[in-house]
């Protein structure tokens, strides 16, 4: 019985997709290649793209880590592990939600990389189970991630002032209230009311809100 209930979940579960209405890509790193080709055949039956690397610095020489994506890396590699990875996408602000493939001994390091910020760890040999529900949760994070950071990069472009009014805005404030708690005239508040709804890509207050609650967690 529960096995046919998790076939159902499976069977109704909407991939995601990026921006470009395309499903996003599995990037699988691994040095062991029939570790690759195993999860290659798992990722590719679940009718999902996926690219094969043999270490995650040849990874990162040739991908653009701020374009969503999922990474299902093994954790111990030469020269680059899964840990240096993802703290490299921590780093950098890396949208790509990674899944840690972990050997018997390697637990308290896979939850060590959750603590950072990893979407989840499988162990080794693979579940086919685990493994689609491991990928559905980090392709919803990548996505989350990936809309948090374009409305950082949006935020960052306001000035002072207008990060004044956008609060003033989310607070429900109307014009004239926003002008007497920050010492400018009306007119002066409608200039830079017009320049926070433009940078942030927004048509109306209320988008404009639910940006800033998703900015401010």
């Amino acid at each position: 019985m529960n096995a046919q209930h998790n076939s159902d979940k499976h069977s109704e579960w909407q991939t995601p997709v990026d921006s470009n209405n395309e499903p996003l890509l599995i990037h699988i790193i691994d040095d062991e290649e029939s570790v690759r080709h195993s999860c290659n055949f798992l990722i590719s039956s679940l009718g999902l793209p996926t690219q094969m690397w043999s270490s995650a610095l040849i990874f990162l020489q040739q991908v653009d880590i701020y374009y969503p994506a999922v990474i299902v890396s093994d954790l111990m590699m030469p020269a680059m592990s899964g840990q240096a990875l993802q703290a490299h996408l921590n780093q950098h602000d890396s949208p790509i939600a990674l899944i840690a493939l972990t050997g018997q001994g390697e637990i308290a390091d896979a939850v060590n990389m959750l603590k950072q910020g990893a979407a989840d760890y499988l162990e080794k040999p693979i579940n086919s189970h685990r493994l689609q529900e491991a990928l559905e949760r980090a392709q919803v994070l990548t996505l989350k991630r990936a809309q948090l950071y374009s409305i950082k990069k949006l935020y960052a472009q306001l000035t002072e002032k207008e990060k004044q009014v956008a609060h003033e805005l989310m607070q429900g404030n109307l014009n004239k209230n926003i002008a007497d708690h920050l010492d400018i005239s009306v007119r002066t508040v409608e200039v830079h009311r017009s320049q926070v709804m433009k940078k942030m890509q927004a048509q109306h207050v209320s988008e404009l809100i639910q940006k800033l609650v998703l900015l401010k967690g």
